[in-house]
Parts: C-alpha cells; structure tokens; sequence
C-alpha cells in the first residue's frame, strides 16, 4: 500500500486541503480511462486555488500511487521504480498553472528516466477551467526521444484512451529488445565507452575507431560495449576530462542502453572519476583499472600475482583522498576485483606497508632469477626474449619453434607469466626462448614498475624477437609502442629482429607498411606465420646465424682487475679455452661480430 503523504512542497496549504487531497492515494478512481475525469478536476481545482502545480502517479489499475506538489515551474516526483524491462507500469498526470498544455524539457526528461507509461499535462487557468491536455510517451525507436500521442479538451478526455494501445505496443517493443540484449550480453556488465580525438588528428575509420583498441580490452575483462562517445579536444577537462556536453551524451546513452558502467580511454584523477559518477550515476573506470583487473584475472603463478597486486595497491593509494570509504567495498564487477578477491585496504599507513612488504617478496624472487640466470651463463646458453604487442601471437611462435606447450589464446593478455623453453639449433648449441608479457599503448607505468623484475629478462637477453601482428590496421604504431616501453625499461639498445607474423591472414597484394626508421633499427625483418608453420625455419636459420654464422675468433687477455667484462664474456660467447696467465685471464673462442666491440682493448697483442 502506498503511503498516504503528499510530497513536495506543501509549506502553507491548509490542513483541510492536504487532508482531502491525501485521501485519493491508493484508491482507484475510473476504471479504463486513460485520463480520469474526476482526477482531472481535483487536480485542477487545486491549482486554481494554491497556483502550485500538482502531479497523480496512476498505476495501468488507474490506483493512485502518489501525489507531490510543486510549483508553477517544477513539480519535484519522487516517482516509485520502474520495472526490469519495458515501461514502468505508471503515468503521470500534472498540473500547468499558466494554462500550457505543452510539456517541459523536464516532463519530457522524467518520462524517459522513469520509463512512465506516459506524461499527461493538464493546462489549468487562474479559475481552474482546464484550457487542454496532452499526453506524451517513449518513443520505442529511441527510449531516449519522445512522441506526443494527442492534444484534446476537457469534453474530449475519453478520446486519450486510445493510448493505451499504444503504451502497450511500446512497452512489448522495449521489452522484446532489452530481453534480446540481455540475451547477446550473456550476463556481461554492459559499458559505454568514451574517449577523446586531437583535435587535428585524420582518424582512419572515423573518430569512433580511436577506441577500437578499448573495446577489446573491455571484451577481454569480461564486458559488452552498447556505445561510444568520443570528443575532439587536446586538453582534457580538469572537472570531468570530457566536455559538458559529451558527458551529457553519456549520460543520455547510458540510460538509453541501461549501462553498467562507463569506461575512459585514458587515466582519470580522483576527482574527475568522482565528479563523473556524480553526473553519470553510473560506475566509471578508467584505462589504467581496466588492465588492471584484466592483469588480476589473468595471473596464475604466485610472482604475477604479487606484481599485479603491488600495481593495484600504488594505482589505489592516490585515491584515498579522492574516493574515501569507497575503496573498502569488496568488489563486483570491472575495476573492482583483485588477485584473491581481497578486500582493498582503505587506510593509507596500511597501504604504504603492504606495498613495501610486495616489493620486498618481489625482490627475493628477482634475485632468485638471477642466480637462474647465472647458471644459464655457466652452461653457455644464449637467451633470446620473445617480446611484442599483446595478442601478437608471442606463445604461438614459442610454441612452434620449440614443439612446446605454452599457454595460448586469442584474446589480450592471455600471457603474463614468464615462461622458458629451449630452442635446439641444428649444430650442438642449443638457445632458450624466454616469451614475456605482451605489451600495450599506454600501459599504465605503475604496472610496468611491478613487473621490471619479470621484464629483466628482456634487459639481459642476447636477442629481442619482436613479433608484430602484421594484419592489424596500426602495425606501426604497435610497433612504436612496444619500443617505447623497452627504452622505457633499459632495452632498446639490445639487437633484434622483426618478425611479422600473422601474414597468412594478409589479402591477396596486401603490404605491411614499416617505416624507414623501424626498418634502420632491425637487423632482419622476417616475415612468418606461426600457427601455420610458414617462414619458421629461415627464422631460425637468421637465429643461428646471429650466434654462429656472423660470429668472429678472438683472443683476448682479460685483466684480473676486469672481472665484470670477464664475466660478461663468459655470458655472450662461445669459449674454448681459458689461460690463466701472470697478466690475467687469456681467453679465445668465438662471438657475433656485433659484440665484439666493448671487448677490443683486451685484444691480444702480436708479441704477447
């Protein structure tokens, strides 16, 4: 049963009136009509006598659910909820004390976010005669649009009830659609995505195509895009990162798509995030919390699992201040889950502890790898790092070179662990293969930080294989991305090759295009299709040339004071004896020509 209490503003109406008005709320009044005639002249009687407009909910029973009072300009309805799918079961009928029948840009707002079976305004004049109605409804195209069904006078109010067809014309429409799109989300959390486009900047596609990328990643996290907003600007807003009026088309389309959740194409601050859930009344996440949470779900071993967590705790510890208590929720859906499902500290003291423990367990795990690392020197076996953008096809290649089993799966990030095999060359030396996490356009830098332990083994490799994906669009700028993240971690000075894989999937005459510059910085550029087998063995024919083929004999007399370099050497070349002489080491062997330069002023000299 509905309460019996008028809402809105009834400061300085009479007991009496409030009272008598009071006593319509749950009580049915004409049943079957569309606009009741009797609810009609207590509405209007009411106005003439308080000139404040009066709003009746009616269910489809024509039971009277509620009543709030306004003003001439506003009527505040704290309507009841709507239904799951379709129109609300409601309509609303109202009061215009200046005698229009024309609805407002707010009638027409509350329609549609209340999802009313209709808006019915009553123009009333000073003397209560009521000058016309009109009734409004959703169109079903656009939920978000509107249709006036009809116009007609106080004689003429039997002439609405046609309307009722048509409401439950709409309301099966809007149904049988969100029941198909519930349908084709599979239970998914259902995001609008939004970004923005320099202003310059000639988009391929079209501005929309910029968050491509974004909606990969959000399908890869486990959600389904229902739109796109972008906004052409070079600055972001301080306030909301987008312009007014491209949150207005967010919040429009989030309601219109019955949205989860909003998703930005780059890193929010506190208070933009905030500021944004306040005009959205939506969950909003940033790029950097998507690949986040996408890391979490993604790691398996105990290392990942502590490099995504320290990630998340120094991603979090900022936000503090902006979000407060939010932090504690225990999650539920994108952005919110983490390694374990652990509940986020909300205290900073605590915070601050938690990512110095991590660190520290990270660093006794770095220098494990190490000790790995200089039994692989002992025993002579050259590394090469299989790096490139996520999705690239890295583990496939791993996989097909070395008959191995490495994890593989045609999504994003389906990598994160490190994992070694062993590459057996046609002479008895045999390489290890390390395949590393794939890498993305602005992955977020306290990421990268978490997993530089992990990322070493691209620093300490002989040999970078950087495998594109040479059918997506932006080849290229995949390419730089993945450079600018191995400058980033202290790699992009070791040699590499360019491997171009997926060509398998290009058309007839289609050309990877490879700047000048990327072309300069590769040694080779080979062209493969790992899941297919094409190319594989000149590829590894380049890379037993690269240790073998191009390799030069030295001789060289490695001061005891050189330990480092002796060191070193051990790491990158083929030895074959070791002297051990008055004036330090002498040592010979063979090693690529290429790194043979730091070594020079060990040579051995004629007469030595």
């Amino acid at each position: 049963m509905a309460e019996k209490h008028i809402k809105g503003n009834t400061d300085g109406l009479k007991a009496a009136l409030i009272r008598a008005t009071e006593e319509y709320i749950d009580n049915c009044f004409g049943p079957g009509e569309f606009v009741p005639g009797e609810i009609v002249d207590v509405q209007t009687a009411f106005t003439a006598e308080t000139g404040r407009e009066i709003a009746f909910v009616l269910d489809r029973r024509n039971y009277v659910r509620e009543i709030s009072v306004g003003d001439a300009v506003h009527v505040d309805a704290a309507l009841t909820g709507g239904k799951d799918r379709g129109l609300s079961g409601t309509r609303l009928l109202h009061t215009h004390p200046n005698g229009t029948m024309t609805a407002s840009e707010q009638d027409l707002e509350t329609l549609t976010r209340s999802r009313l079976d209709a808006m019915i305004v009553l123009g009333t004049a000073e003397d209560g005669t009521l000058t016309g109605a009109s009734a409004y409804v959703i169109d079903p195209d656009d939920p978000d649009k509107t249709l006036r069904a009809g116009s007609f006078s106080r004689q003429q109010l039997d002439r609405f009830d046609f309307v009722w067809s048509r409401v439950r014309e709409i309301d099966n429409i809007l149904r049988e659609r969100e029941a198909q799109s519930e349908v084709d989300a599979g239970g998914r959390e259902r995001a609008v995505l939004a970004g923005t486009v320099p202003e310059k900047a000639n988009i391929i596609g079209g501005d929309d195509s910029i968050l491509d990328e974004l909606t990969e990643l959000a399908e890869t996290a486990g959600a389904i895009e229902v739109d796109r907003v972008t906004q052409r600007r070079d600055r972001p807003d301080v306030k909301y990162y987008l312009g007014s009026g491209a949150v207005d088309r967010i919040k429009s389309s989030v309601r219109t798509n019955r949205a989860d959740l909003v998703i930005f194409d780059d890193e929010l601050s506190p208070s933009q995030i905030r500021n944004l859930e306040d005009a959205l009344d939506v969950r909003v996440i940033d790029r950097t919390a998507l690949i986040l949470d996408i890391f979490a779900a993604r790691a398996r071993s105990a290392e990942g699992k502590l490099q995504v967590e320290l990630a998340q705790q120094k991603y979090r510890l900022p936000r503090l201040t902006g979000r407060g208590t939010e932090l504690s929720r225990l999650g539920g859906g994108i952005g919110t889950r983490g390694p374990g499902e652990t509940k986020l500290e909300t205290d900073r003291r605590h915070i601050n502890r938690k990512i110095h423990m991590l660190e520290a367990r990270l660093r006794e795990m770095s220098e494990r790898r190490e000790v790995l690392r200089k039994e692989r020197r002992k025993k002579n076996l050259p590394v090469i790092a299989v790096v490139g953008y996520t999705n690239a096809g890295k583990s496939t290649l791993v996989n097909a070179l070395c008959d191995s089993d490495v994890f593989v799966k045609d999504e994003l990030f389906a990598t994160l662990d490190t994992s070694v095999r062993r590459l057996k060359g046609t002479t008895n030396q045999d390489y290890l293969l390390v395949d590393t996490v794939g890498f993305i356009r602005k992955l977020p830098h306290d990421l990268i930080e978490s997993f530089k332990a992990t990322l070493e083994e691209t620093v300490y490799a002989d040999l970078l294989l950087h495998v594109v994906d040479a059918s997506a669009p932006d080849c290229d700028g995949c390419i730089d991305a993945v450079e600018n993240i191995l400058d980033e971690i202290g790699a992009g000075g070791r040699p590499r090759y360019l491997v171009l894989n997926k060509c398998d999937k290009l058309g007839p005459g289609d050309e990877v295009y490879i700047s000048d510059r990327v072309r300069h910085t590769y040694g080779k550029v080979m062209r493969v299709s790992a899941e297919k087998g094409d190319g594989l063995e000149a590829l590894a024919e380049q890379i037993q040339r690269f240790f073998t083929g191009s390799a030069k004999r030295f001789e060289l007399l490695i001061p005891y004071s050189q330990g480092a370099a002796m060191a070193e050497l051990r790491r990158i070349a083929a030895i074959d004896s070791e002297e051990y002489v008055e004036q330090g080491i002498k040592v010979s062997g063979t090693m690529p020509s290429e790194m043979l330069s730091p070594f020079l002023d060990f040579k051995v000299k004629t007469g030595d």
